[in-house]
């Protein structure tokens, strides 16, 4: 019940998110220290999930599902600044065919060691050089570089916006549950046959905004 409850009030708060409600406050120095104090909380609660990958100098959270979150150390090495790595899993018993995704927004690979075949979202902040000392401050730092697009949502945490309706959003510490969630476009993912009424863990956004026609798709994660 506690978790039913729990995305019951998640999806209704970031309904009200994308639909512009005045429980979304706009960034601030303040605000940006918060969310990164509040999501390293989460990493840090969940070291053991924590990854590092060498060769993209990214950190990532590793989630049960599949699933990953990923930010880099160093803008200057790819343009996967922040990287959302989905389990397609889900998607491809719901129609998805992975061959007919023709999307900007993804790519696709697929593991040789356990077969799992994953979409790849990935946003770019920009080119420089930049090396930071640990996950905690590469976080904090990527989110100073793009404060306009950090958000606190009153009693219920923050939206990072990344672009073309993506978005992460993570609890703050007034919650019990630490929980994280994943906003994404599928309107791609449709025209290539994803079925969204026959979804399970990922659940269909109503979008208020009567300009906004794209079909987006949230998860949530319970995390430690």
């Amino acid at each position: 019940m506690k978790k039913s409850l729990g995305l019951t009030v998640l999806v209704f708060i970031l309904l009200f998110t994308l639909s512009g409600c005045s429980d979304l406050n706009q960034s601030g120095d303040s605000v940006i220290k918060d969310a990164a104090r509040n999501f390293n909380q989460t990493v840090n609660n969940n070291i053991d999930d924590l990854t590092y990958h060498n060769e993209l100098s990214h950190f990532g959270l590793q989630l049960k599902s599949g699933d990953k979150l990923e930010w880099t150390e160093d803008t200057s090495v790819s343009e996967a600044d922040f990287s959302i790595t989905i389990n397609a899993e889900e998607f491809i018993l719901a129609g998805l065919d992975l061959a007919k995704v023709e999307s900007p927004f993804y790519s696709y690979i697929k593991d040789t060691t356990t077969n799992m075949e994953s979409l790849i979202y990935s946003y770019n902040i920009n080119d420089e050089k930049a090396m930071y000392n640990n996950s905690d401050e590469a976080f904090e730092q990527l989110i100073r570089l793009i404060p306009d697009q950090v958000a606190a949502i009153k009693n219920d945490g923050y939206i990072l916006t990344l672009d073309n309706g993506f978005k992460i959003h993570w609890n703050s510490d007034e919650r019990v549950n630490k929980d994280l969630a994943f906003i994404i476009v599928a309107d791609d993912l449709v025209k290539a046959g994803l079925d969204i009424n026959k979804l399970d863990e990922w659940k269909v956004l109503k979008n208020n905004d009567a300009n906004d026609s794209q079909v987006k798709l949230l998860k949530v994660f319970y995390l430690k």
